[in-house]
């Protein structure tokens, strides 16, 4: 796929080229397609210095650029309007709430497409779904109304799959972020229901300004994705830490090298960091063994996405 050259610039030149005559033409998923592999490709071959200026820089200058930043999914990462990426909004596109501007074109809605039925917008959905259903779990299971906490809960779009939400059965879902945009929509399109918002950081959980007990789930769904090693260890022990006894913590991890990563982090600007099923593991590891009652890691059907699910003793 790529050409044998020395230069990051002219591997990547070419393959735009190619990328883009085919869109061009009308390929859009053979253009599409073309450009996830040959990224993901290129970031492989080169240097992490080589690619952090590819990147950031580089590929810019190509007037390939411009047409798949007509894909408002895509130019929405990139131009990240909340401020920082990967934000709610973003997701929506995926979970197909996000309505279309009037002045969208046909090339950027087949480019959206694309996008929201790649792999890794597959596990994004595959993720909201098992959320829905670890709450429906915890519920079921309980003799009493259970309360549930949601750190970087974004816009909550598991609630509306929870039964259990629908129907009243928990006690009390506290859905924590630091985006007021992302509460604001919360409590404007699930009002009257048992979810509480709460605006709070991901600092002020570790610096313990802000704390939580008795807890029967805590989960993060999308955070660690953005955290260091350092961070994400301790913030998992605090969060166990918030758990009643029977209790679980769920975390969620993108994996290494996914198809999409050279496309996000070029066109996207998306950067994540991603965690094998043993790093995921080993962010547990301020936790004592006999505190766990139950441990274990598990992937989505693609592959994409490792979950860690620890139960306190």
């Amino acid at each position: 796929m790529l050409p044998e050259t020395d230069s990051i610039q002219a591997a990547g030149y070419a393959l735009m080229d190619n990328a883009q005559a085919m869109l061009l033409s009308g390929n859009i998923r053979e253009g599409m397609a073309h450009t996830f592999l040959g990224m993901r490709a290129i970031k492989n071959r080169y240097g992490a210095s080589e690619w952090k200026e590819f990147s950031q820089t580089t590929f810019l200058s190509h007037p390939i650029t411009q047409l798949i930043h007509q894909c408002p999914f895509t130019y929405h990462s990139f131009t990240k309007p909340r401020g920082y990426a990967g934000d709610a909004d973003l997701l929506d596109f995926i979970y197909g709430f996000k309505q279309l501007s009037s002045n969208s074109n046909a090339l950027g809605r087949n480019i959206l497409e694309y996008c929201v039925n790649s792999p890794i917008s597959i596990s994004v959905r595959a993720r909201r779904d098992m959320l829905a259903k670890m709450i429906d779990g915890v519920a079921s299971g309980a003799t009493r109304p259970v309360e549930i906490l949601s750190i970087a809960c974004g816009h909550l779009r598991e609630a509306q799959k929870s039964i259990a939400i629908r129907e009243g059965s928990i006690g009390k879902l506290i859905a924590f972020d630091q985006d007021p945009v992302s509460l604001e929509l919360i409590n404007h399109e699930l009002a009257n229901s048992s979810i509480q918002t709460l605006r709070g950081s991901v600092t002020a959980l570790i610096r313990q300004k802000q704390s939580f007990k008795n807890l029967d789930l805590v989960y993060a769904a999308g955070l660690y994705d953005y955290l260091s090693q350092p961070f994400a260890t301790r913030l998992t022990k605090i969060m166990f830490d918030m758990l009643r006894s029977g209790g679980k913590l769920l975390i969620a991890n993108f994996i290494p090298n996914m198809i999409e990563v050279g496309y996000m982090e070029t066109f996207m600007q998306w950067y994540l960091i991603y965690r094998t099923e043993s790093q995921l593991e080993d962010v547990a590891k301020e936790i004592s063994e006999t505190e766990i009652a139950n441990k274990r890691t598990f992937l989505t059907n693609n592959r994409n996405l490792v979950f860690l699910e620890l139960v306190k003793e």
